[in-house]
């Protein structure tokens, strides 16, 4: 959820605390979005300074995307495509909190498409005096979109902020929620070989979920499949059954994917011809790019596959 105060002392901010504490209670009791912030509008008015408080209040489904939402006069999200579409989440809106209310608030439904970004934000994002406010979302829509292949979400964040920052700084509080879905991937598991299957079912289930074609699944899952053996057969010879690590995202045109464990991989002697120094030969043709980096701690390997540049989605 997102909400927003008239004001920007720290009265303000008190106030929007107590109102997202408020909602949080009763997302917990399963109330829905709009029966939330219906809720909300009996709880903004016993609070002084909280009239006329805007609030967007979403639930997410994370394994299929679905959610639904409902605003309290709060500027609509935004949901930007992979191929920089952008959709405006204005429905189920209605007048801030604890306005004149006596019926229940509406919602809106929205399906997030397969590596898409969802940006909710508060008003000091995008309103600036003398600008319809309209231009002010449309420019984060195009912020968001360009920003999309950053390296995390926070890298998102800090690039949509920075485009957008009038020459003389924000003039009021910026709150940010930046979603990319499918959430990444992050399994732990033993260094054990018989760990291998089950962690392959849960990659290309998220690789599903990514909507790339078979042959970039199967392409990610040989990779993979070799980094985590190399993981499991030399980072931990010695001490077995430690943990590997496997972290996968997805961006609008990229799936990055990342391998560490706890140990060392056995160097290959010049001229072997070692199944596992196969493997990687395999790994740098099947992926874009391949980084290596043992250390004291483990080894990590990074694969780096481009969806939208010679292999389509």
């Amino acid at each position: 959820m997102v909400g927003d105060c008239v004001g920007h002392d720290l009265g303000a901010a008190t106030v929007m605390g107590q109102l997202r504490s408020a909602c949080r209670a009763l997302l917990l009791q399963d109330a829905s979005a709009a029966a939330a912030l219906t809720a909300m509008d009996r709880f903004a008015s016993l609070v002084p300074g909280a009239e006329c408080a805007t609030m967007f209040c979403g639930i997410l489904d994370p394994g299929t995307g679905e959610l639904t939402y409902s605003s309290a006069g709060h500027p609509p999200g935004i949901v930007v495509h992979p191929d920089g579409g952008v959709v405006l989440l204005d429905g189920g809106r209605s007048l801030p909190l604890a306005v004149g209310r006596s019926s229940p608030r509406g919602e809106g439904e929205y399906v997030l498409p397969s590596r898409s970004t969802l940006l909710l934000y508060t008003d000091g994002l995008v309103e600036r005096r003398g600008q319809p406010i309209t231009e002010g979302i449309a420019a984060a829509g195009a912020a968001i979109g360009s920003a999309m292949g950053g390296a995390s979400l926070e890298d998102v964040a800090a690039q949509v902020m920075t485009r957008l920052a009038p020459a003389g700084g924000y003039e009021d509080d910026v709150a940010l929620v930046v979603y990319h879905h499918p959430a990444p991937l992050d399994v732990s598991f033993s260094a054990e070989s018989e760990q291998l299957a089950s962690v392959r079912t849960r990659l290309r289930s998220w690789l599903r979920s990514c909507d790339v074609s078979t042959r970039v699944a199967q392409d990610v899952l040989v990779a993979a499949g070799e980094a985590i053996a190399n993981a499991i057969e030399h980072g931990h010879r010695r001490v077995p059954g430690q943990q590997v690590r496997l972290r996968a995202v997805s961006t609008a045109n990229q799936l990055r994917l990342t391998i560490s464990d706890t140990g060392r991989w056995r160097s290959s002697p010049p001229g072997g011809r070692d199944l596992r120094g196969h493997g990687i030969a395999l790994m740098r043709a099947l992926m874009q790019q391949v980084v290596i980096e043992p250390g004291p701690d483990g080894t990590t390997v990074d694969l780096y596959l481009e969806i939208n540049h010679g292999h389509p989605a």
